[in-house]
């Protein structure tokens, strides 16, 4: 099958056409800045590469199609705005944080990375070749968090951590311990709340309202739970969190007979 110049002409516009993703390098200008996104260029061709140095270019209109935003060098008080902005103005991007060390990851950021907010960790002494393996599995949907931080906010090594609180001793939090055994290793401690709630037959709006989140947030929450759990609605959510018959059959009537609330 041959191409005529015609059909080559209209490939080649459709090419100039068609936009590139994007991955934004957020960061404060200094030479382990532009050796990253120089590295990046190099090995992601197909994507466009951004650099920022203030969180204020991420409103820029003309930026559309963000695959993944890299944050680096940046006060841990910015984080907060900044993720409601990357969450309002680029929902389908995912997040990655460059850190000095994983061990001392500040508080705040800890928070977002338990909260789902964050996709990916990324010490800077990690060998190069093995971060830009970790961005590609972030702009796939994927995840990458250091063993020293899941370490660290594990349930089991939160107790005086002053990262997710003291270790619970209330009955509810008892209960919520039995669900931590369960999910250990799959879910993260915020889906693990959000899981509790809807095993009494929580909606998503109030389950928001409770945990200081936005619904869409919860919904997002939601999602991954079912995801990992592979599950389709929470009824089979909340039948798997319990170990035998005789627990299910204690479940409250609103979680076993509850209708299906969207996700």
């Amino acid at each position: 099958m041959y191409l005529t110049n015609s059909t080559m002409s209209n490939i080649e516009d459709c090419n100039k056409v068609l936009p590139k993703s994007k991955i934004v390098m957020l960061a404060k200008t200094d030479l382990f800045a532009e050796c990253l996104t120089q590295a990046i260029s190099a090995r992601f061709q197909d994507q466009d590469i951004v650099s920022l140095a203030d969180a204020d270019g991420l409103l820029d209109h003309n930026l559309i199609d963000v695959s993944l935003v890299i944050l680096y060098s940046l006060p841990a008080a910015e984080f907060p705005s900044i993720m409601r902005t990357i969450h309002e103005f680029h929902p389908k991007a995912a997040v990655g944080v460059m850190v000095q060390n994983a061990d001392e990851l500040d508080s705040s950021i800890a928070d977002l990375v338990d909260e789902g907010l964050v996709h990916g960790v990324l010490p800077l002494n990690l060998n190069l070749d093995v971060c830009l393996t970790a961005i590609d599995l972030l702009m796939k949907g994927g995840e990458h968090f250091p063993a020293a931080l899941l370490r660290r906010l594990a349930p089991g090594g939160l107790a005086g951590s002053g990262v997710l609180g003291q270790k619970p001793a209330s009955s509810e939090d008892v209960d919520m311990e039995r669900k931590t055994d369960f999910a250990q290793g799959l879910l993260r401690m915020r889906e693990i709340q959000i899981l509790d709630l809807i095993c009494v037959g929580t909606p998503n709006k109030i389950i928001a309202h409770r945990l200081g989140l936005s619904e869409n947030t919860v919904k997002v929450h939601v999602r991954n739970i079912y995801k990992k759990m592979n599950v389709h609605n929470r009824t089979e959510a909340a039948s798997r969190c319990f170990r035998s018959d005789a627990d299910l059959a204690s479940l409250p009537r609103s979680c076993a007979d509850a209708p299906e609330v969207s996700a």
